[in-house]
């Protein structure tokens, strides 16, 4: 007998509670589908649909499961419970039918994939649920040929947001669409504009959890809706970049995602020691639901955006682009605020857009000293590994079949010592642990707070980087001695 998730509990607790109030619910959308694909999943969202009365009900039914009631959508009659349940909490998202019936309600959605519904408690206790499978559009063979049908032609225009939602489901759930559908979403796309930025926000991050984030990109390039969705990013179509590149600006930031998708689909192009200290490092969330990746995947689309307003053609006909990096930290802040990421995603994105030039200039350095390896780390903190796969795409993009194997070798060997370093030897090169405090050189040298203290325990940080410093005597001769240089005096 083939074991139940721990969440079939409380939704047969649900269904009978239904039952018992003569309520009757729905399974459909996302979790519906996700079950009938046979994908393996701890729901953090099931959808319910109800005839009538979905903000009372919900209201109740939070009380009964001692859950939080949110309300989503009051005009639409739509609303959130939130249930603690294992490591993260269950949403049960109710809402009123679309249609005087669930078959009605079902033909008003997106796709016909998450067109499809059974009732709660067949769900719930007939282990031949599907037989009592209710599917008007044809959704369970669509979902068996990996087809993705809209459920009405308008449903585009009604919602442009599903244009990036279909794109969702096209890298998710590896489907495909028909020209048609093509059509419908170029014709809503310059309707992008009336979404709200969180809600543009969910679906890209989404699509940038993906390993196809590039490829999804790439089409929503060519539909028109990428223009729309990231205006900031047009100024680079047709901007040629000399020799050293082969695609243009906004080709190869798209073609960097790529790289980018590569990269982090397991890490396996990095020698194996590092391959799950960059997996874990990438999984990490700053704000629950967007790992790191999805941050460094958006900071690659936009590494260049300061390129075209920084574009400068020699007489010689050699192109620079001086100070993109400064002027594209800047273009990123409103990329950031219009996504409503928070201020430290917003930071974090920005970071990388400025320093994305950082890891290239230490890769063509015959040696890596421990000097610059903390300075880099110093400057990035955890931020730096971002960096250096930010990077990595960005060099691999570059030069495409022209790339010179000797030149890739030399430079993945600079890419893995500074990884090596974050992830092995912290301690050692990255942050050493601190030998004195600010109370301690003060004391001793005889110094007022200020300034001049920071920029000492500084340089005494670097040096026990460097392996020139190693106790707490040695730290306090090196700021006396720095103190000496500084001022032409000797201290107390």
């Amino acid at each position: 007998m083939t074991e139940r998730p721990p969440y079939h509990a409380l939704l047969t607790e649900v269904a009978m509670w239904a039952k018992a109030k003569r309520l009757p619910l729905y399974l459909v959308g996302g979790f519906l589908r996700d079950i009938l694909m046979g994908r393996p999943r701890m729901p953090t969202n099931v959808d319910l649909a109800i005839p009538a009365h979905a903000l009372t009900v919900a209201r109740e039914l939070a009380r009964e499961l001692e859950g939080t009631y949110v309300c989503l959508d009051e005009q639409a009659g739509s609303a959130r419970i939130v249930i603690p349940i294992g490591q993260a909490p269950v949403e049960l998202d109710l809402s009123v039918f679309r249609g005087k019936t669930i078959e009605k309600d079902l033909t008003q959605r997106d796709f016909t994939i998450n067109a499809m519904a059974v009732p709660l408690e067949t769900w719930c206790v007939d282990p031949a649920w599907k037989a009592s499978l209710i599917d008007p559009l044809g959704g369970q063979a669509d979902l068996a040929a990996r087809r993705l049908r809209v459920c009405f032609p308008k449903t585009f225009r009604e919602d442009p947001v599903r244009i990036l939602r279909a794109f969702r489901f096209t890298v998710e759930l590896n489907c495909s669409f028909d020209a048609s559908v093509s059509d419908r979403m170029a014709a809503a796309a310059s309707r992008l504009t009336t979404v709200a930025g969180e809600r543009i926000r969910d679906e890209l991050f989404a699509i940038l959890k993906t390993n196809r984030a590039g490829w999804a990109l790439q089409a929503l390039n060519e539909l028109g809706a990428l223009d729309v969705l990231c205006p900031e990013l047009g100024a680079g179509r047709g901007i040629e970049q000399g020799g050293y590149h082969h695609l243009d600006v906004l080709d190869h930031q798209l073609e960097a995602v790529n790289q980018c998708d590569v990269l982090m689909a397991d890490f396996s192009t990095f020698s194996e020691p590092l391959r799950q200290p960059l997996k874990d490092y990438c999984d990490a969330a700053l704000v629950e639901g967007r790992p790191r990746e999805t941050l460094v995947k958006l900071a690659v689309l936009f590494h260049d955006v300061g390129k075209p307003a920084t574009r400068r053609v020699e007489a010689d006909g050699e192109i620079w682009f001086l100070g993109h990096e400064q002027f594209g930290a800047v273009l990123i802040e409103s990329v950031t605020e219009r996504l409503r990421l928070s201020k430290r995603e917003s930071d974090v994105v920005r970071q990388l857009v400025l320093c994305h030039l950082r890891p290239g200039h230490l890769s063509r350095e015959p040696q890596l000293t421990r000097r610059a390896i903390f300075r880099f780390f110093r400057d990035l903190s955890d931020t730096g590994p971002a960096c250096l796969l930010l990077w990595w795409a960005d060099r691999l993009a570059t030069r495409g079949p022209s790339s010179r194997l000797d030149q890739i070798d030399q430079q993945r060997m600079r890419l893995e010592e500074l990884l090596r370093a974050y992830f092995f030897k912290a301690e050692e090169v990255v942050r050493p642990p601190r030998l004195v405090d600010g109370h301690q050189v003060m004391a001793v040298l005889g110094l007022k707070p200020g300034p001049s203290i920071g920029q000492l325990l500084q340089a005494i940080e670097e040096a026990q980087a460097e392996g020139l410093v190693r106790s707490k005597e040695e730290a306090l001769t090196l700021a006396k001695t720095l103190l000496k240089k500084s001022t032409g005096t000797s201290c107390q």
